[in-house]
């Protein structure tokens, strides 16, 4: 199928493949998809700068979708989210505009790629490592993370100045207490910094900037990590929108391969955000993890297969390697959940 804002040619069937698994690990992830989304289109021979703004549109929508699931059930931390997006959107805008002088010198390919590659190994790599130390140990049992005591060091940071003045409401304390984070005391300055680095990294990998924040949250922050999921969710929402409009300015978003996919992540999401409420925190995480080490190996096979024609063949494996691990995640967590709900119903009283 031709898609004619993008120029490229690509099998629809494979774009509603990506959706659906898009809105699944989305829903579950408490991501955008963005490292999925870019990373396909890239695989499937989108042009760089259009995989970043049509990812950015279908982040945009699937995140809405989601959030309101995750919303019912509780998981969305509002007041942090909105703090959050007051750094957010700069951070947006400013890494528009470095991708634009990228384009502008022909290097915007090697450097999404390479960023890419770089992130999700450290993050896949440190999710997976953290999954292992605390296997053994009895922390475990309750989900407590590694970095534990980082986060409670974190939540007790005092960043001056401690209060501000506003006309009409005089003195207001830069500390706000967040109990669906269960956090009670948070200087404002540290999601604020947060929202501004990880919307400039969405803005200049075209994603939503989930695959970042979720980590930060849970392991930066010490949010529950279903909160996390929740709370990344609604600030995709504006980091999606904004990036979508300033992408569709530039008619950088193919609108007809988002709407393709987009029809395949709703029904997704129904899947991914429904699992949330059956599987345990430390198993969602190792998941993910493993999700995003499966994505940072196709993106590097993808780049590699650039240097010579004689292994071109390894954008086919990329390709290969990127659907098996997101198509097999999503198995994964259908199947976790089935056995969840089974044992629910098991162990719930029955009447004689």
């Amino acid at each position: 199928m031709w898609f004619p804002n993008a120029e490229v040619a690509i099998n629809p069937a494979l774009l509603l493949l990506l959706g659906v698994m898009v809105g699944t690990l989305s829903g579950f992830f408490g991501v955008g998809g963005g490292f999925l989304i870019t990373g396909g289109l890239l695989v499937f021979g989108v042009p760089p700068v259009f995989a970043v703004g049509t990812g950015l549109a279908l982040i945009m929508g699937s995140s809405i979708i989601n959030t309101l699931k995750h919303r019912h059930l509780g998981n969305v931390d509002l007041r942090l989210g909105l703090i959050m997006l007051v750094g957010t959107l700069p951070g947006v805008f400013l890494a528009e505009q470095l991708n634009t002088s990228l384009e502008e010198a022909g290097i915007i390919g090697p450097v999404i790629h390479y960023v890419y590659i770089v992130f999700l190994a450290v993050l896949g790599s440190f999710i997976v490592y953290d999954h292992v130390k605390q296997r053994h140990k009895s922390a475990t049992a309750n989900g407590e993370i590694s970095t534990a005591s980082l986060a409670r060091r974190v939540q007790n940071m005092r960043i001056p100045p401690h209060a501000i003045w506003l006309p009409g409401y005089g003195k207001i304390p830069t500390y706000v207490h967040l109990p669906v984070s269960q956090i009670d005391q948070l200087s404002v300055f540290i999601p604020t910094i947060v929202g501004f680095s990880v919307g400039f990294f969405a803005g200049l990998l075209g994603a939503g900037g989930g695959f970042l924040l979720m980590p930060v949250l849970i392991f930066g922050m010490g949010v529950p990590t279903t909160v996390a999921i929740g709370t990344d969710l609604f600030q995709i929402i504006v980091t999606g929108s904004w990036g979508t409009f300033i992408y569709s300015l530039s008619h950088n978003v193919d609108p007809l391969m988002a709407i393709i996919m987009l029809g395949a992540a709703s029904v997704g999401s129904q899947l991914g955000t429904t699992a949330t409420a059956f599987v345990e925190p430390a198993r969602i995480r190792i998941l993910y993890g493993v999700t995003i080490l499966g994505g940072c190996i196709a993106v590097t096979l993808e780049q590699v297969s650039t240097f010579s024609e004689g292994i071109e063949f390894l954008s086919n494996v990329a390709s290969v390697v990127l659907l098996s691990v997101a198509g097999a995640m999503c198995l994964i967590i259908a199947v976790m959940m089935i056995r969840a709900k089974r044992e629910i119903r098991e162990l719930a009283p029955t009447d004689d």
